[in-house]
């Protein structure tokens, strides 16, 4: 097989990226975790990234899983492309893909030498919340904000879920988001509904006038309920921190990110810098209701902030040992993996083969 199978998206920005997956609505990030173990797994990866210790990292991710889910695309895109092929061909092409591009070490390798040049080491992270992948996926997915050893921005998005009675990183979720066809409506340029605008101008409003609280009970009862009170105003005494009372506020994007939910990127001018946020309302009958705003700093430079999507399915599954770490931008054309080391050449006989239909 000239074509290598092994697409890897192990650790993918989503810093306020909202993707609208199908009809489906953009997930939002909560604080709570799904159970107690999805918290402790990624306490406990993240630290070994950060410290290098990427053969550890590598032990807590489900590589089974991603096998099969490698294994499971590439036999449907031969099937695809050559409808002739019978079921005793297909057998035999996943012996072959499961011997040379999926042999357990070589996918080993390849993951961790994604992890290696993907700048984790002596990064700096905080968790931002916890959102369930979309329900065909299943699992959960952790929203990362992280910065690299030299103070750039990274921010992660991470796979999870519950294998028997632990919990595993799933890098296969991640892919499978990569892969989607994102349907997403570009509202036409003027400015977002009437009563859209006002919220959003007394929402900073508030904020300007140190109320706080009166910002806080502008969201619905959907972000109240999962964030406190407590939580939004530590968030908010940390953002005028860094730029100082919000003094003037421009949206400067508006996108329909699903039906009945719009994102609109709003830049606020602080005394101190910019804040680039995202702010998510959903209609609800006939009001429009603030479910969610995500902040971050604007870089010296930046365009404005915008609502990110998820790309366009990539055209094939080659190897991607440089995955784009901006948030959700259509990586670039794929280069073919390196050698495999000697170390870790394919064995005589298919490792632990799983077969087209996952026995």
């Amino acid at each position: 097989m000239k074509k290598s199978l092994c697409s890897i998206a192990l650790a993918l920005a989503v810093r306020c990226a909202l993707p609208a997956i199908g009809a489906e609505p953009p997930p939002l990030f909560s604080p709570d975790p799904p159970e107690p173990g999805a918290a402790a797994l990624a306490e406990s990866y993240l630290p070994l990234l950060a410290a290098g210790q990427f053969e550890q990292a590598l032990a807590l991710n489900d590589l089974r899983g991603m096998r099969q889910y490698l294994l499971e695309r590439r036999l449907a895109d031969l099937q695809s492309k050559n409808p002739e092929l019978t079921a005793q061909d297909v057998e035999t092409m996943s012996a072959q893909i499961q011997l040379h591009d999926l042999n357990p070490a070589r996918l080993q390798d390849i993951l961790l030498q994604v992890m290696k040049s993907s700048g984790y080491e002596g990064m700096t992270w905080q968790i931002r919340g916890y959102a369930p992948a979309p329900e065909a996926l299943g699992g959960h997915l952790v929203s990362i904000d992280a910065r690299t050893a030299a103070g750039k921005e990274k921010p992660i998005l991470l796979g999870i879920k519950k294998l028997g009675e632990q919990w595993m990183v799933a890098p296969e979720i991640i892919e499978e988001l990569m892969g989607r066809k994102s349907v997403v409506h570009v509202v036409p340029a003027g400015p977002p509904p009437g009563e859209v605008a006002a919220t959003v101008d007394a929402f900073w409003q508030e904020w300007r006038n140190g109320d706080l609280d009166q910002a806080y009970a502008l969201f619905g009862a959907e972000y109240r309920a999962r964030t406190s009170l407590l939580s939004f105003l530590q968030q908010a005494q940390s953002v005028i921190a860094k730029i100082g009372a919000p003094a003037s506020w421009k949206i400067v994007q508006s996108r329909e990110l699903a039906p009945a939910v719009l994102g609109l990127g709003v830049d606020v001018q602080g005394a101190a810098a910019t804040l680039q946020t995202i702010m998510v309302f959903r209609k609800i009958g006939e009001t429009w209701v603030l479910m969610d705003s995500q902040f971050r700093l604007a870089p010296a430079g930046a365009a404005p902030a915008a609502p990110s999507v998820l790309p366009r399915s990539r055209p094939d599954l080659r190897p991607d040992l440089k995955p784009s770490l901006e948030p959700f931008s259509p990586p670039p054309a794929p280069a073919e993996p390196p050698p495999a080391p000697a170390a870790t050449t394919a064995p005589a006989q298919p490792a632990a083969p799983v077969g087209p239909d996952g026995q």
